[in-house]
């Protein structure tokens, strides 16, 4: 039985709710951003960085960096890449993931669909179903993002909003470091999600995803190296721009890590 083949939808960037009203310069230097809103729950807000092959980095913060806002939250991370997420171009075949799941030995599963959504400023009302893993911390492997509403009210893309200084034209991929054990046990996870086998590079596990952007996909980079239980995850942004230099900031316990690739 073929796999519905996943693809990548958006990057999740959580910075300090000032950074929301006044970005900093390393991302405006860099990047375009485009409105948000306010999440249903009332727990977070978010602005957009949008890109022309359709995938987009949601820069969130929680309101007012309220730490009861922050508590029980699925993002209650230190700021930095704390999640991404996949969307599939037809009907999300859940059952069919679960099961593929079940059997792969990972301990990956994924809870039932639930209904989201936010309001731009604009008053336009978004509605999307979304699927959050269980047996893993967030942002090991991905969660689902299924639009309700029409996909171009929650990723509004047009030639202002994804012309960036940086040159960027989409998504290269996520990159997630851990320690080595959890390689194989996210690839095993992977595999099942994505009905592929990862591709060895010299120091990464790659899973290719989604439409082609020219010579290649977006893909999900696993590379082992850091402490047991832990995780960072970094951006991999596509661009035809020379000499750009990676960005690396620290946010209080965190760190923010994009990475430039032609």
């Amino acid at each position: 039985m073929s796999i519905q083949q996943p693809e990548l939808d958006h990057v999740v960037l959580l910075l300090p709710y000032a950074d929301l009203a006044s970005p900093p310069t390393w991302l405006t230097d860099n990047f375009t951003l485009s409105p948000g809103g306010a999440h249903a729950d009332g727990r977070t807000e978010n602005r957009l960085v949008l890109f022309a092959d359709g995938t987009y980095l949601e820069v969130i913060a929680f309101v007012n960096d309220d730490p009861t806002k922050r508590k029980g939250h699925w993002w209650d991370k230190p700021f930095g890449f704390v999640d991404y997420a996949f969307t599939t171009a037809k009907d999300f075949e859940y059952d069919a993931l679960c099961q593929r799941l079940e059997g792969s030995g990972s301990g990956v599963s994924y809870d039932r669909p639930h209904r989201g959504g936010r309001t731009r400023p604009d008053g336009v009302e978004m509605k999307w179903d979304v699927t959050f893993p269980a047996g893993v911390e967030r942002g090991v492997v991905p969660f689902w993002c299924h639009d309700v509403t029409p996909r171009h009210l929650r990723v509004p893309l047009d030639e202002a909003s994804t012309t960036h200084p940086c040159g960027a034209s989409g998504m290269a991929g996520v990159r997630a470091e851990m320690a080595e054990d959890g390689v194989e046990r996210v690839g095993k996870a992977l595999e099942a999600i994505t009905g592929l086998k990862g591709i060895q590079g010299k120091d990464e596990r790659r899973f290719e995803v989604g439409v082609p952007v020219g010579e290649s996909k977006p893909s999900v980079r696993l590379v082992s190296g850091i402490g047991k239980g832990d995780l960072e995850l970094s951006l991999v942004v596509r661009t035809d721009k020379e000499g750009l230099q990676d960005v690396k900031e620290k946010i209080f316990n965190g760190t923010v890590s994009i990475l430039f690739e032609k």
